[in-house]
């Protein structure tokens, strides 16, 4: 076979298939052969004149030549450069095993690769049929009369390091002693970061209660991920044996290790017989996790004493060391495509944005009259490479009031007016007769006018205090207004008078989130505590059942109440308080 440079770079490339998969040898692309249209045939001494050939007859008849173009190098700038064996630790002008320095520079032996691998060149060298002839350049101090061949990337600028550059071997004239083989290769090193993500959903609030007749809610969506894990960590190549006889030499094997010790597996290795020209070898190296330092990886040819042809060849071994080896990462699930059950789309997140990258929006929903409504938001992320899923949720809830009238209000002339202008039944005032169901209003007469209601209200509010050991008169002044909020809120009942959207008595009551202070404008600017307590323990209760049970609780007129627990009246109280006030929570 031909001098020849593989023809896949020495780097990985991010997106690859994995190098673990072991690589192929590939077609050689960029390699050596005469040009008989030039210099006329015969001087090819391995039978392949004008393809590829790597025994020649005379120096002068060694072409760089880019053919076929659909396997060659990457486009883009290289220089060559000719070598003894073992100048390949610096192909840069100044090596100490630089053969070609002596006649020109890197810069007249530098030309390119087009996408369809042609080669321009406009230096001093010879070009013809899309190949460069090498000469000038001096003789090799080896024996054998073996050179190397050196290809290297400009991409990254002058000097070069070697490791980049692709080598192989030729041989010019013949010699009366058997050579030894040489051996060249090269070292992709590849390994695998996989992203794991994460998704959390906050809300500004999770309860809206009352107060219009929408709600709004601004929800903000964080998504992050780990700093990645890595795997399939390995070195794959091609290793290139190079037999400059015209005959068969029989190796024994072919071997390659880590500078860490890691023995790598050689497809194809083991005893053989190898023809003239190369012999390549693919090889595999498996690693734990990424070196902590420079690897550096070398792989060598052993053969035994034999004849090759009329010559005879000890026993030896050769080898060749790839400094260096660089490893590039394919990343796994390195974006993440972020959306939202309400908001839909939110965009796409990868690994160098910010972490946590979040998206904020709002939705505003309609709130209800008398009960509540839950919603339910959900954000899911979804990997690009593996399709991994993660969501986050909030639950938002949005309440009607209980629209209630204070103590003032039954007091003031407005509500009073209600009162004294309600219906009657046989000059009984019909409010009279429903309130007095209650234990604690049992001392207003039986016989009430409407009027008789109206000044009874009065004094109850009036009375309505919170000193002493028990808390009776304030309890029941609450509880008052709230019965005449239920009476005069239902169409049934004392017909609609305060112009409530409901009637008050059906709506349930949250127990366990009552405001603990109002202020004089009836604002909750106290805690939020439970009542339940003292209404039976009840989470929840309507506000005709809360009636009930404090009437439960109460001789009649409310002067034992609670068994006189003024802690127990006093949340009582503050339940009352809290519907009066439109502040108490409807519950679900």
């Amino acid at each position: 076979m031909a001098i020849s440079l593989i023809a896949a770079p020495a780097v990985a490339i991010a997106g690859a298939p994995s190098a673990l998969a072991g690589p192929t040898p590939t077609t050689h692309a960029i390699s050596t052969t005469t040009n008989p249209d030039v210099d006329g045939t015969g001087h090819c001494k391995n039978g392949n004149e004008a393809v590829n050939c790597n025994i020649y007859d005379g120096k002068e008849f060694v072409w760089l030549t880019g053919l076929p173009a659909n396997a060659g190098l990457d486009s883009g700038s290289y220089f060559f450069a000719v070598l003894v064996p073992g100048g390949q630790a610096n192909p840069n002008d100044g090596g100490a095993n630089n053969l070609s320095d002596d006649y020109d520079a890197y810069t007249n032996r530098t030309f390119s690769i087009a996408d369809n691998g042609a080669i321009s060149y406009t230096g001093s060298h010879d070009i013809a049929n899309n190949k460069i002839r090498l000469m000038p350049y001096a003789d090799t101090t080896n024996p054998g009369g073996v050179y190397i061949l050196a290809v290297c990337s400009l991409a990254n600028g002058y000097p070069v390091d070697p490791s980049t550059c692709k080598y192989d071997a030729f041989k010019v004239g013949e010699s009366a002693n058997a050579e030894a083989p040489t051996i060249t290769k090269t070292a992709d090193g590849a390994y695998t970061n996989s992203y794991t993500w994460a998704i959390t959903k906050d809300v500004d609030k999770t309860l809206v209660q009352g107060g219009g007749s929408t709600a709004t809610f601004n929800y903000t969506v964080g998504v992050t991920h780990d700093g990645g894990t890595v795997s399939d960590v390995g070195v794959t190549g091609i290793i290139t044996v190079f037999n400059p006889n015209t005959s068969s030499v029989h190796i024994d094997d072919v071997t390659d290790v880590l500078s860490d010790g890691t023995v790598c597996t050689v497809t194809g290795a083991g005893p053989q017989d190898i023809p003239a020209g190369d012999t390549d070898f693919a090889y595999t190296c498996q690693l734990a996790g990424l070196p902590q330092g420079a690897l550096d990886n070398t792989a060598e040819v052993a053969w035994s004493n034999q004849s090759v042809g009329s010559a005879f060849l000890p026993g030896d071994t050769a080898g060749f060391t790839f400094t260096r080896v660089a490893f590039t990462g394919t990343q796994v699930d390195e974006c993440a495509s972020v959306s939202d059950s309400y908001a839909g789309t939110l965009g796409t997140v990868c690994v160098g944005d910010p972490n946590p990258t979040t998206f904020t929006y709002s939705r505003t929903v309609p709130v209800p009259v008398d009960t509540c409504v839950s919603y339910d938001n959900t954000a899911t992320f979804t990997t690009n490479d593996t399709g991994t899923t993660g969501s986050a949720s909030q639950t938002v809830t949005v309440c009607g009031k209980d629209y209630g009238l204070t103590m003032g209000f039954w007091q003031n002339k407005n509500g009073q007016a209600i009162i004294t202008g309600g219906a009657s039944t046989a000059s009984v005032c019909n409010s009279a007769t429903w309130l007095r169901q209650f234990a604690p209003f049992q001392d207003l007469s039986a016989t009430a006018t409407c009027a008789k209601v109206g000044t009874y209200v009065t004094n109850v509010i009036k009375a309505a205090n919170a000193s002493g050991a028990s808390m009776n008169a304030m309890l029941k002044a609450q509880m008052l207004a709230t019965a005449l909020d239920v009476y005069f809120s239902d169409a049934a009942l004392g017909g609609n008078k305060i112009s409530s959207p409901l009637p008050l008595g059906g709506v349930k009551i949250d127990l366990t989130k009552v405001c603990s202070v109002l202020s004089l404008s009836g604002s909750c600017t106290g805690s939020m505590i439970s009542t339940s307590s003292a209404f039976g323990g009840a989470t929840s209760m309507t506000v005709s059942q809360l009636l009930t049970y404090a009437s439960s609780q109460s001789n009649v007129g409310g002067s034992v109440w609670y068994g006189q627990v003024k802690k127990t009246q006093e949340l009582a109280k503050d339940t009352f308080d809290a519907i009066n006030n439109s502040q108490a929570l409807v519950a679900p």
